[in-house]
Order: C-alpha cells, then sequence, then structure tokens
C-alpha cells in the first residue's frame, strides 16, 4: 500500500526543499496528499510548488499555512524565492481565516499520514492545537551534536519549535549533525540538469546557492529527511527520547521518558545514490 505523506514546506528559499518535493514525486511508494506551505510569503511558496507540478505533468493539492512565527521573531527571506521560475501566476487563495487553509489541509488529510516537515514549525505547532492526529512527524531540525547552535528552521520560531518537539508525539527528527554528511556535487546536479524544464531551473538554483555561501557542494538537508521517512534502514537513530528547545531554538536531550527519536548517522555513499536517483525520477515528466 502507499505510504500517505504531508509535507510542510518553506520550499523557495534554500533550494532543498524544492527537491525534497520532488524526491516525494519521484518515489512510488509515496501517496502525497497535500502540501502545507509555511512562514513567510506563503502564498508564493504555493505558487512555486503549482509551477514544479505544472513542469513535470503532476497533480498537487497546496495550500498556504502559518506566515508569521509565534516566537515574533522577523521572517529571513533570502531575496530569491521564486526568481528562477520567471513570472509566477499569485496563488488563487480566498481565504484568511484561522487557522490557515494549509492547517485546515493538514488537519482533513491526517488520517493514517505521516506529516514530513521540512521547514520552521509555526504550521505544525498550530495544527497540534487544532488537534492533529498523525502516524507519526519527521523533522528536519536542529543540532543533536552541539546544544549551543541554532539550526535555522527551529530558530526561526522556537517557540512552535518547543511546542512540537515538547509535544509527545511521535517524532523523529534528523538535525545538521546528519544532513551535512550528505553532499550533492556537480555529478548529481549535471544529472538534474538533464531531467526537463524543472530539473534545469533545479540545477540553476542549485548553484546560485552554492555561490551564495562560496561553496562548491550542495548538502541536501531536507531530501535527506525525506529519505529517512522513507529508507530508516540507511540511518542509525536513538531510542525514544525527551527533548527540550531553548529560547535561540537549539536542542538537548533531557533525562526523561520521551518520543522523540534522533538520527545519528547515515549511509552516506548508499543515501547519497538513493536521494539522486529518486529526486531525478520526479523530476521527469509524469
Amino acid at each position: 500500500m502507499p505510504l500517505p505523506i504531508l509535507l510542510d514546506t518553506d520550499l523557495g528559499s534554500d533550494v532543498d526543499d524544492e527537491l525534497a518535493l520532488a524526491l516525494l514525486w519521484g518515489s512510488p511508494e509515496v501517496d502525497l496528499r497535500g502540501v502545507c506551505t509555511t512562514y513567510g510569503d506563503v502564498g508564493l511558496r504555493a505558487s512555486i510548488v503549482l509551477r514544479m507540478a505544472e513542469l513535470t505533468g503532476r497533480a498537487v493539492v497546496v495550500q498556504p499555512g502559518q506566515s508569521r512565527p509565534l516566537s515574533g521573531e522577523d521572517v529571513w527571506w533570502a531575496g530569491i524565492e521564486g526568481a528562477a521560475y520567471g513570472a509566477l501566476a499569485p496563488f488563487p487563495t480566498r481565504d484568511g481565516g484561522s487557522p490557515s487553509a494549509g492547517v485546515r489541509l493538514l488537519l482533513e488529510q491526517a488520517a493514517g499520514a505521516e506529516l514530513l516537515a521540512i521547514g520552521p514549525l509555526t504550521s505544525v505547532a498550530a495544527a497540534l492545537d487544532a488537534g492533529l492526529d498523525v502516524a507519526g512527524i519527521t523533522i528536519m531540525g536542529g543540532d543533536w551534536r552541539d546544544p549551543t547552535v541554532a539550526e535555522h528552521n527551529l530558530a526561526s520560531d522556537h517557540v512552535a519549535a518547543k511546542r512540537v518537539l515538547e509535544s509527545g508525539a511521535r517524532i523523529t527528527v534528523v538535525g545538521l549533525d546528519v544532513t551535512r554528511q550528505v553532499r550533492f556535487g556537480e555529478p548529481e546536479i549535471a544529472r538534474f540538469a538533464a531531467r526537463g524544464e524543472l530539473g534545469r531551473i533545479l540545477a540553476a538554483e542549485i548553484r546560485a546557492w552554492m555561490a551564495r555561501w562560496d561553496e562548491d557542494f550542495e548538502v541536501p538537508h531536507d531530501p535527506l529527511t525525506a529519505l529517512a521517512l522513507l529508507q530508516p534502514e540507511l540511518f542509525a537513530f536513538t531510542p525514544p527520547v525527551a527533548v527540550e528547545v531553548a529560547d535561540s531554538g537549539a536542542v538537548r536531550v533531557v533525562d526523561r521518558p520521551g518520543s522523540v527519536r534522533i538520527a545519528t548517522g547515515v549511509d552516506v555513499d548508499e543515501a547519497r545514490r538513493a536521494m539522486a536517483d529518486r529526486i531525478a525520477a520526479g523530476l521527469s515528466v509524469s
């Protein structure tokens, strides 16, 4: 049976969110029930999802989620969101309700689904407050070897991160200490570029992102987190533990019973190959 998955994403800044969506499309065992865009200009993020689907001939259900962090912090905006796609049609939303349409989508499609959360956790926190009941939540966030590091997703809304990670829900989390072990280089980028118009766009975005940080590689944080959900045998995990989130967004394990399973290692070569295969398949026109 296909695995029902809901995606919560701040797609549009670091290209790895787009790569994660392509990975889900290229995974035949996945039934992608819906996409909730979160953090900042959620309408623009949803428009990018629709354009990606158009370029690959795929159907997708997407709705804008929560835009403002619960913490009240300013939204970090790279300034390049959507630029590689040319003119994007405004997302046809007529909804300004609370919770947002994206959160309602998560609630409506939750039964039996896994939630993959690869952005700030604002929409996930709102969904939990509204009674979200999913089979499990897989999160990209934190640095679990260094409790002084405040990773972007959790630091962008530490209030939401605390609400989610300390909720008691069944959670798997993949942090920077694991995602940074795997890199995409020119062989993977060239392979993606050869997979149609969306592949060319994402390859250009990867190269622009690498130039922004003066690096010659792309760290696929979010695709690797998706892979931890689909191929957990490639990873090592802790048993369920309890965690705490500081006001900075930094995280640490605490000595009491908990429900958060933390990735501690990955088969680097096999994970790189598996991600590249799935992403390449997802970039092809269906």
